[in-house]
């Protein structure tokens, strides 16, 4: 078997470089490859079971993966456009605004829908790297922005 170390995640995963992976066979291959390299099985193998935790977390995460896409293809994450500028700002000032706990919850269900609808989009993307990219910046944005709030929402219970 060749060393994994040296593989990207998708080749250590046995599956295509490609955003739009079928997650099931991915989580197959995982467990199907660490049956013979996790350590309680192999004492030799811990690097490259490590390895492989590491890949399957990154490639299962819908975020992380167009991280790791984009990085494969040799582009970078952070180029951000005006239009993603406008929204990111709007965003931000719309958050500002509100003052019922049900409106920040409302505001955090549109934002989690909203990083659906851009994970939906950069599967269809893959194959435009340039809109990948945008969609990718707004979508690590979004994914953030509701992480910060989160707790400011749920602290109004």
């Amino acid at each position: 078997m060749p060393s994994l170390i040296i593989m990207n995640y998708f080749e250590a995963l046995g599956i295509p470089i490609r955003y739009n992976i079928d997650e099931d066979a991915l989580t197959r291959t995982y467990l199907q490859k660490q049956a013979l390299l996790h350590p309680d099985v192999n004492d030799a193998e811990s690097e490259r079971s490590a390895f492989l935790n590491k890949a399957y977390k990154i490639l299962l995460s819908p975020l992380d993966r167009a991280g790791y896409f984009l990085e494969i293809h040799k582009r970078h994450s952070d180029n951000l456009d005006a239009e993603f500028t406008f929204e990111a700002f709007n965003l931000r000032e719309q958050y500002e605004t509100l003052e019922s706990s049900k409106d920040k919850k409302s505001f955090h269900d549109t934002l989690s829908r909203r990083i659906f609808e851009l994970v939906t989009t950069l599967r269809n993307l893959e194959d435009n790297l340039d809109e990948f990219q945008k969609n990718y910046g707004l979508l690590r944005f979004i994914a953030s922005f509701l992480e910060k709030i989160k707790s400011d929402v749920y602290s109004w219970n």
